[in-house]
């Protein structure tokens, strides 16, 4: 490289990533290079931070040669992280299941770019409908928690503490959406009788014994919402009130809330959809408990691989860090969070927000397609980069030719100190750039990265050879022209 000896250069480390918000720029080999050694040295750098690496192949957890985690739904030996039990146990947002739902609904509703009032009108009514369906979601699981710490022995809130650690609360919450949903459909539908009366909820109190999912919400509604209508003149908790309540007769408005709500927690449901349906491939893989890893990561990372369902990636990726963020609050632990390709996980419009929610988060990122980031950050190819690096409090530089990149160096970076651009950059030189100020840094080329572990794939039900096209078919009688055009059929 000309002129090497001009500049001082130093040796690229872990411990540049470590506690700063940085974006990663430029050439795709020289990007995943740079990730591969940052994670190859976290364990002996940063032992005591606890690093999330979102590796959507799989490639990096396959080729680290160290202890490490893994959460992938679709190999064996993954971890499920628990991630609704760090909201549900941390001080100031476990104190009721409102505080819980708005911190969860912050990590999975994707907001729309209103044009108009009446887009707000209708996003701001589907947060509403989110948060107490989560409400509701956490009201029914939490009742599942107290009846089994009651039916082991358990007493009182060390009871149900105890039960909660031994569970995968999140689990729990995916199986309610089913019943939940229900709800909601009946509720705009203008169906009464959906819970039980106020007078039969105190009964079922009174004896003492396990409260159905039915009376437990009936019981949170009638005591927290203070909403109920009238039913054969007794008091009945109404479902949804003031939101999705109808007599079954003018429903579009209350339709189109759903339909908002629907849409903005669409890659959430996707991913309910797949840990029900999935619930026995999953019945035998631990429970990662975030807060015991966050306060003792001990240099393991973890690696969260690409369960094969995007949708399901889309809302897996933002709770799980919103959740490690709550833990990291609790723990008063710091963690790094790894994203190198973010337009694949559904994360870039919610960078900001967790920047913001959870200080001892941070974040390292870059993406693989800029136009799919554009696409899916839902802004404008010329604007974006301006907001990547407003994200940012450092941005990593590597080898690149691409216009657009080699004049945003310019525009950003303080000419004053400038030996090498992108374009002079080779594989080995790093530049960072921090207030516009710029540092080199070198990263010895290693050899070609060799696997030293492979993951063991999930044998789902229907098996890996069926397609879509042969489900549900079976052998049946040959058919004729002739029978078709007797029954009236068409081909």
């Amino acid at each position: 490289m000309r002129g090497i000896a001009m500049v001082e250069i130093g040796k690229f480390t872990a411990e540049t990533l470590c506690g700063r918000d940085t974006l990663l720029l430029g050439g795709g080999e020289g990007k995943m290079a740079t990730v591969a050694a940052a994670v190859d040295e976290w364990p002996g750098l940063c032992p005591d931070t606890a690093l999330i690496v979102f590796d959507h192949g799989g490639r990096l957890y396959e080729s680290f040669a160290g202890e490490a985690l893994l959460a992938d739904f679709s190999s064996e030996g993954s971890v499920i992280p628990d991630v609704i039990e760090p909201f549900v146990s941390n001080e100031d947002i476990g104190i009721s299941s409102e505080n819980i739902a708005y911190a969860v609904r912050q990590a999975l509703y994707q907001e729309i770019r209103s044009r108009d009032a009446n887009d707000k009108f209708f996003d701001d009514l589907g947060k509403l409908v989110t948060d107490r369906m989560l409400a509701y979601m956490l009201e029914t699981a939490k009742n599942v928690v107290q009846n089994i710490a009651s039916s082991r022995g358990g007493e009182g809130e060390e009871g149900v503490s105890a039960a909660l650690s031994r569970l995968n609360f999140f689990s729990l919450l995916c199986r309610q959406h089913r019943y939940i949903e229900t709800l909601m459909t009946k509720t705009i539908g203008g169906e009464s009788d959906l819970l039980p009366v106020k007078y039969r909820v105190a009964e079922a109190e009174s004896e003492g014994r396990p409260l159905t999912r039915e009376f437990a919400l009936a019981k949170y509604i009638l005591s927290r919402e203070l909403r109920f209508q009238k039913n054969a003149e007794r008091d009945a908790p109404a479902p949804f009130a003031g939101l999705l309540t109808t007599n079954g007769e003018n429903t579009n408005t209350q339709r189109c809330i759903k339909m908002q709500a629907d849409a903005s927690t669409a890659d959430f449901r996707a991913l309910v959809l797949m840990m029900v349906d999935n619930a026995a491939l999953f019945a035998g893989n631990e429970t990662l408990k975030l807060g015991d890893y966050l306060r003792a990561p001990a240099g393991r990372p973890l690696f969260v691989a690409s369960s094969g369902n995007a949708a399901a990636d889309r809302g897996f990726a933002p709770l799980l860090t919103a959740a490690a963020g709550a833990a990291a609050r609790s723990a008063k632990r710091p963690a790094v969070v790894l994203i190198p390709e973010i337009d694949r996980w559904g994360m870039f419009n919610y960078l900001d927000k967790f920047r913001q929610n959870w200080e001892r988060l941070s974040f390292t990122f870059g993406y693989d397609n800029f136009s799919r980031l554009s696409l899916e950050s839902r802004s404008e190819e010329d604007r974006l980069l301006d907001t990547l690096y407003s994200s940012s409090a450092q941005r990593i530089w590597h080898a690149s030719e691409e216009e657009r990149l080699c004049k945003a160096f310019d525009a950003y970076v303080s000419e004053a100190d400038v030996i090498y651009r992108p374009e002079d950059l080779d594989g080995e030189i790093r530049a960072i750039e921090r207030d516009g100020r710029i540092s080199y840094a070198s990263l010895e080329e290693k050899p070609e990265r060799q696997r030293v572990r492979k993951r063991a794939r999930l044998r789902r039900s229907r098996g890996g050879s069926k397609l879509w096209i042969t489900e549900g078919a079976k052998r049946r009688e040959k058919l004729t022209l002739e029978s078709l055009l007797e029954e009236g059929e068409t081909l």
